[in-house]
């Protein structure tokens, strides 16, 4: 018979029932033995490092269990890469000494074609990590946060006595005591007085409290400014109190989520005089100018405190552990934020979107780094698994240094090593691809 006689058979890529069966039940099994290993071990660092606080405090056993089980999401996004990596080199070694992907090349299947399933699996548990990163971490974690808090400390705040200072530093929040939620108790605003203060603490000349608060804020003063005609009034009071700064106090402080109103109820108020004998400007403003003047309501626009209770609660979490959305909109919405914070910031943002790629990236680095030498098994796999994780998780961070500092630009700092990590795994793939 000729070689021109045979028939070639079309080459076909999907699916292969039996095959693709075959080495995704391989790899479950290995990737499921390696993630409850990575599991177990992160939860026994929990129970070590925190549990003892619970106990202390006599915390019932269902708060324990709920702490763990509100820290188990976040522990798992970051083993899902490593096991990833490692169940697909431990996966594609045992094939390569049991001389299995000898075989299946013989076939005419290809290297790539070979771990066509663990490709998928490296999707899914990108698209898994991602809701992770996004979502369901964030959520936990402070849940975690709250119920350490509440049943280990016995307290309900996150952080007593904080303070927030808004990017345009016109605007520096104290709370007592910051809870969750859309109501605080005893909070202190330091601001500058603007023409929405005014026309709430003030008034316009001919209401009937109008007088008596020229006379409070202004004592001495005061009745020069009343013999004058209502539009001079406007424009003197105006003058005197704009950019001035102010101290505003309220037993009780409600946000509007809808409308981005604060709400400030039974409080008080007093101005500082801005002509005060000094070389320093910032100490400027340290006189008062009248004593404490009590107020039943007075209202912030968004435009005036564009800050929310989600913002200053996010400017006391750590950067790394926000959410991509909410560093894009911070950044979004703080467009006077110094280049050092934005720098912080955006190369968190950048790592954030390559980080869940690592699971896709270890499928790509995996495969031919496991099939290099089929005969060597699978510790020389899983040791050079470990190798690779430790140069990619080094790499990165010195990576989020420089971008953090501004040495290199973010999303060089975020995106680069994920990258390059992927290429120089598909190019190893492409070259052992026969």
């Amino acid at each position: 018979m000729k070689y021109s006689d045979l028939k070639l058979l079309p080459r076909r890529w999907f699916p292969l029932w039996n095959v693709d069966g075959y080495i995704l039940r391989e790899f479950l099994i290995k990737y499921s033995i390696l993630l409850l290993v990575f599991v177990i071990l992160f939860i026994l660092s929990d129970v070590y490092r925190d549990i003892s606080a619970f106990l202390e405090a006599r915390s019932a056993p269902r708060d324990i269990l709920l702490y763990l089980a509100y820290k188990l999401p976040g522990n798992i996004r970051f083993v899902l890469p490593i096991s990833m990596l490692l169940g697909c080199m431990w996966t594609m070694a045992t094939f390569g000494k049991n001389m299995e992907i000898t075989a299946m090349r013989a076939s005419g299947i290809s290297l790539s074609r070979c771990g066509g399933p663990i490709f998928v699996m490296g999707l899914i548990v990108t698209a898994v990590n991602i809701y992770f990163n996004e979502g369901l971490v964030a959520y936990t974690e402070r849940q975690a946060e709250l119920l350490y808090d509440r049943a280990a400390d016995r307290r309900r705040t996150v952080q007593n006595i904080l303070a927030y200072s808004s990017t345009d530093h016109r605007r520096r929040w104290l709370f007592k005591t910051f809870v969750d939620g859309e109501e605080q108790q005893h909070v202190t605003l330091k601001t500058f007085w603007n023409d929405e203060m005014i026309s709430s603490l003030v008034g316009r000349p001919g209401s009937p409290r109008y007088e008596k608060r020229i006379r409070e804020i202004f004592e001495t003063d005061a009745p020069k400014i009343l013999a004058l005609s209502a539009d001079r009034q406007t424009e003197i009071v105006r003058r005197e109190l704009l950019d001035r700064k102010v101290d505003i106090y309220a037993q009780k402080t409600i946000h509007d989520r809808k409308t981005g109103i604060w709400t400030f109820e039974k409080g008080t108020f007093v101005s500082y005089d801005r002509n005060d004998e000094t070389r320093f400007a910032a100490s400027r403003g340290t006189s008062s100018m009248h004593k404490d003047l009590s107020f039943d309501v007075l209202r912030f626009s968004r435009r005036s405190a564009p800050e929310t209770p989600d913002d200053i609660l996010n400017a006391i979490r750590e950067k790394d552990d926000l959410p991509t959305l909410v560093i894009w909109n911070i950044v979004k919405r703080n467009p006077q934020l110094p280049a050092r914070v934005r720098n912080i910031y955006m190369t968190v943002f950048y790592y954030r979107l390559a980080f869940p790629w690592a699971c896709f990236l270890a499928v790509f680095l995996g495969i031919p780094l496991a099939t290099k030498n089929e005969r060597t098994g699978s510790l020389l796999a899983i040791i050079t698994a470990v190798v690779v994780i430790v140069a990619y998780i080094v790499i990165a961070q010195i990576f989020q240094v420089l971008g953090k500092s501004g040495f290199v630009s973010p999303v060089i700092a975020g995106l680069a090593p994920t990258i390059a990590f992927i290429l120089c795994g598909a190019w190893r793939l492409l070259n052992d691809r026969n």
